[in-house]
């Protein structure tokens, strides 16, 4: 198992360019955010690359799919982890309420937008910060704890009643700003993850 996490920003073929444009300046950053966080939960310095995946549909088994996506994680090896951030949700997940999905090295959360995207760069990187940052650290939390060989119930079940927490208000999600640092939520934050302190 190599210590790589290779996040895949999966766009339609005929969207992705403008999706570089409007997106990848934030999700580059956010992937060199997860690199420093997992140092700082994990103590798992991890080998890092991104990428944009355009996705040319095609016929019914190869349309945009979580099978479509574990098919491309096998082709590029199983080794390797691979997280995707589709436009597109998962039919089945057993991380429920969540547009998500977790298997061994292989993570996928649903990438949400604003609609419209607004003109503001500040605006359009806090919906991403509100609407992705938080999940992704919830399958990023299941893979990492899997790898230091907890039981199930730790690295899946635990975290789910983490998440419980956060949902119902009874805990906090954690806020930083672009230089990593814990914020405040009525601050000028840029990511948000799970508070895995009392895990």
């Amino acid at each position: 198992m190599l210590n790589k996490l290779f996040f895949i920003y999966v766009a339609k073929n005929e969207e992705w360019k403008q999706r570089y444009e409007e997106d990848w300046n934030y999700v580059s950053a956010m992937t060199r955010f997860f690199k420093w966080w997992i140092k700082h939960e994990f103590d798992i310095d991890i080998i890092l690359e991104a990428d944009i995946l355009p996705v040319i549909p095609g016929k019914i088994f190869d349309r945009p799919s979580l099978a479509y996506l574990l098919k491309d994680h096998s082709d590029r090896g199983n080794s390797v982890f691979h997280f995707y951030l589709p436009y597109f949700k998962p039919l089945w997940t057993d991380c429920r309420p969540l547009h998500a999905y977790h298997s061994d090295n292989f993570g996928m959360v649903t990438w949400h937008r604003p609609k419209p995207l607004s003109s503001s760069s500040e605006i359009n990187e806090k919906y991403f910060a509100d609407n992705n940052c938080a999940t992704i650290s919830h399958i990023l939390s299941h893979e990492f704890l899997r790898r230091s060989s907890k039981k199930r119930k730790e690295y899946f079940d635990n975290i789910h009643k983490i998440w419980d927490l956060h949902i119902n208000g009874s805990r906090p999600f954690l806020y930083y700003n672009r230089h990593f640092k814990r914020v405040s939520p009525n601050s000028d934050y840029r990511y948000i993850t799970m508070d895995l302190t009392k895990l």
